[in-house]
C-alpha cells in the first residue's frame, strides 16, 4: 500500500539538522556505545546512550509528531511501533528478572525500535538515502583500518582479538556484514571505473577481515550472502562464484599455515551442538511462558538444572551442558531469544512489522531501478544478519540493533512514500 507524503500529512524533513543528530547518534552508536555499556561508570553510560537514541527522536517529532496527531490516517509502520513498545513494557512486568528486563528492553527499545521510527522519517529522500549509505561505507573503512591494526597486534600478542569496538569478535563481524551495505550499493551505483575498484577493494578486504576474526558465525554469513547474491544478481553472479573458489583455494593452499588458534575456533564442534540444544531449551521456556516470555535479559538457569538430561549435546564433549553452559545462561540465537524471553505475543508483533514491508516490497512494482537496487541491497545484508543471528543474541548489542532498524525504516520508508526518480 503507497501513502503519499501529501495525503499522510507529514512534511518531507529537508532541514539538515535532524538528519545530522541522527548520524552523530549513528556515529556514537557504532564506534563507542558497547565501550559506554562496558566500560564506562554507570550513570554517564546511561545518559550517553539514552541522548543518543531519544535526541533524534525528540528532534523528529518536533517536525512530524503535531501533525501525525492530528491526522487520523498514520501510517501502519508506527502502529506496530507504538503496539511494541507496549508489549516491551509488559514483558518487564511480567518478567522473573524486572531490573534486568527493564535495563535490557529499554536498551532494546530505544536502540532499535525507535531508531526503525527515526530513520523513517529522516531517510525520506534520495539525497538522505545516499548520504545513510555514504555513512556505512565511512564506518566499514575505518572498521577496516582498525582491525588492520588489531590483526597486526594479534600477531605480537596471542592473547589479542580482532574486536572492532565490539569488545566481542562475534558482533565485531557482524556490524561488517551490516555496514557493508554502504560499500556495497556504492560499488553498484559508482560508474567510474576506479570507483568499482576502490569499493570492491574495501568489500575484499571486508571478507578478509571476517576470515581473520576466525569465529563459524560471520563466515556462515558470508556463505549466506553469496548463495542470495548469486540468485537476486545473476549478473554478478560469475564474480561471486569466481570470488569464492579464489579464497577456497587460498584457504586449501595454505591450510598448513593457519595459526592454531584458528583452526581451533574454526573446526570447534561442541559449540554447534550447545547451539542446537538451546532449541529443546527454547521449547521448554515457551511452553511454560508463551504469551510474555520469561522476560528479556533473564537468566535461563531454572531450566537448565544440574542434572540437566542433555538431547543432542553429548556429555564425550568434554563436559555436561550444565558445565558447559555455566555462566552463559543466554540461547546465543536471537530468533529463540525473541519466543523465550520475550514471548509470543511481543514476537509475533515484531514479525508481522516485517511481514508487512516485506509485503509492500514485493507488490510495489512501481520503484524506480534506485529504489530496487538500494531493497535488493538491503535484503542481501539482511539475509546474512539473519544467518548470523541464529549463532548468537545480536539485536542485544546496541551499535548492531541500531544499524539494522535504520536499514529497516529505510526500506520501510521507501515503500510507504511512493518515491520516484525525481526524490
Amino acid at each position: 500500500m503507497e501513502l503519499e507524503t501529501q495525503t499522510l500529512g507529514v512534511r518531507p524533513l529537508n532541514k539538515n539538522f535532524p538528519i545530522t543528530v541522527y548520524f552523530i547518534s549513528t556515529l556514537f552508536m557504532v564506534f563507542f556505545s558497547v565501550h559506554a555499556v562496558q566500560r564506562w561508570p554507570g550513570h554517564w553510560a546511561q545518559v550517553a546512550i539514552s541522548l543518543a537514541c531519544i535526541l533524534p527522536a525528540i528532534v523528529v517529532f518536533f517536525k512530524v509528531g503535531p501533525e501525525l496527531i492530528k491526522n487520523k490516517k498514520r501510517p501502519l509502520e508506527i502502529k506496530f511501533v507504538l503496539i511494541i513498545v507496549v508489549l516491551g513494557l509488559i514483558n518487564i512486568c511480567f518478567s522473573e528478572n524486572q531490573w534486568e528486563s527493564f535495563k535490557g528492553m529499554g536498551l532494546f527499545l530505544m536502540s532499535g525500535i525507535l531508531v526503525f521510527a527515526v530513520s523513517y522519517f529522516v531517510l525520506n529522500s534520495r539525497q538522505a538515502q545516499e548520504a545513510f549509505f555514504y555513512l556505512c561505507s565511512f564506518c566499514f573503512c575505518v572498521l577496516l583500518i582498525f582491525g588492520a591494526f588489531e590483526f597486526f597486534q594479534q600477531i605480537r600478542s596471542s592473547g589479542e582479538k580482532i574486536l572492532l569496538f565490539s569488545s566481542n569478535p562475534i558482533p565485531a563481524g557482524s556490524l561488517l556484514i551490516l555496514l557493508s551495505v554502504g560499500p556495497l550499493f556504492m560499488f553498484v551505483q559508482d560508474e567510474k571505473k576506479g570507483g568499482k575498484v576502490f569499493w570492491g577493494s574495501c568489500l575484499l578486504a571486508g571478507i578478509i577481515l571476517i576470515i581473520l576474526i576466525g569465529q563459524k558465525g560471520p563466515v556462515l554469513a558470508l556463505i549466506v550472502m553469496a548463495f542470495v547474491g548469486v540468485i537476486g544478481f545473476r549478473k554478478t553472479s560469475l564474480v561471486l562464484i569466481l570470488l569464492a573458489l579464489v579464497i577456497v583455494g587460498i584457504g586449501y593452499q595454505f591450510k598448513n599455515d593457519v595459526p592454531l588458534q584458528y583452526k581451533k575456533q574454526i573446526l570447534k564442534f561442541e559449540t554447534v551442538l550447545i547451539r542446537m540444544e538451546f532449541y529443546h531449551v527454547a521449547l521448554d521456556v515457551v511452553k511454560e511462558k508463551p504469551i510474555f516470555g520469561l522476560g528479556f535479559n533473564s537468566s535461563l538457569s531454572r531450566f537448565i538444572p544440574p542434572d540437566y538430561e542433555a538431547k543432542i549435546y553429548s556429555k564425550q564433549a568434554g563436559f555436561a551442558f550444565y558445565g558447559a553452559t555455566e555462566g552463559i545462561r543466554v540461547f546465543d540465537n536471537i530468533f529463540l531469544c525473541f519466543f523465550g524471553e520475550m514471548g509470543g505475543a511481543f514476537t509475533l508483533v515484531y514479525m508481522g512489522l516485517f511481514a508487512y514491508i516485506f509485503k509492500n516490497i514485493v507488490l510495489n512494482r512501481e520503484n524506480s531501478v534506485f529504489d530496487r537496487v538500494q531493497v535488493s541491497l538491503l535484503l542481501l545484508v539482511m539475509a546474512g544478519f539473519f544467518a548470523h543471528s541464529m549463532t548468537f543474541d545480536s539485536l542485544k548489542y546496541p551499535h548492531l540493533n541500531w544499524i539494522f532498524h535504520s536499514m529497516l525504516g529505510l526500506m520501510a520508508h521507501s515503500q510507504a512514500f511512493g518515491q520516484t526518480e525525481n526524490d
